[in-house]
């Protein structure tokens, strides 16, 4: 023990433990996972990336609206798929993603909070109902700043999309096909 006490004291040595100190901790964070950006999301984001598709299964254009708390929510486009590449959480053999375009009301003068992870279901057509597994969407609406963005929703088979209906909150829906 005095042996190393009387290394210790010795300018060289505590310069040479302080480097290999040094040296460990830079490997151990470039080794760490990497964080995702939190400025992701963010109003301005460069471009997003092209999306790729595995096994895609079909795809229809919407372009219906709902009215939520004067905020419109419009379904513009539906897409069912084995997988999507922006998608990191895996559920079900297949994923119906429906792509929506929000755009508050003259009213809207003050940031307004909508979770809509929370909000929104996809009603299957035997009225099975689920839950959103990914929602782009940011659960803040500013006053005339549209957004765009999906919710991906896990379903165990392929699935017909016209008569798929997203339901928002308990009182409005909006049916895919005519």
């Amino acid at each position: 023990m005095s042996k190393v006490r009387s290394l210790l004291k010795i300018s060289a040595v505590k310069v040479i433990l302080a480097i290999v100190f040094i040296a460990i901790a830079v490997v151990v964070s470039f080794s760490l996972p990497k964080e995702q950006d939190p400025n992701i999301g963010l109003t301005n984001d460069p471009a997003t990336a092209t999306v790729g598709v595995t096994r895609p299964v079909g795809s229809m254009i919407v372009n219906r609206s709902v009215v939520y708390r004067d905020i419109t929510i419009m379904v513009t486009k539906v897409e069912e798929a084995g997988a999507f590449s922006d998608d990191r959480k895996r559920a079900g053999l297949f994923t119906v993603r429906v792509s929506v375009h929000v755009q508050p009301g003259d009213t809207i003068q003050t940031p307004v909070g909508i979770e809509f992870a929370t909000l929104v279901r996809l009603v299957l057509p035997n009225g099975q109902v689920i839950s959103p597994k990914l929602a782009t969407v940011l659960p803040i609406v500013f006053p005339k700043q549209a957004k765009d963005g999906f919710f991906d929703f896990a379903v165990p088979s392929q699935v017909p999309l016209s008569p798929l209906v997203l339901q928002v909150g308990t009182a409005s829906s909006v049916a895919f096909g005519q």
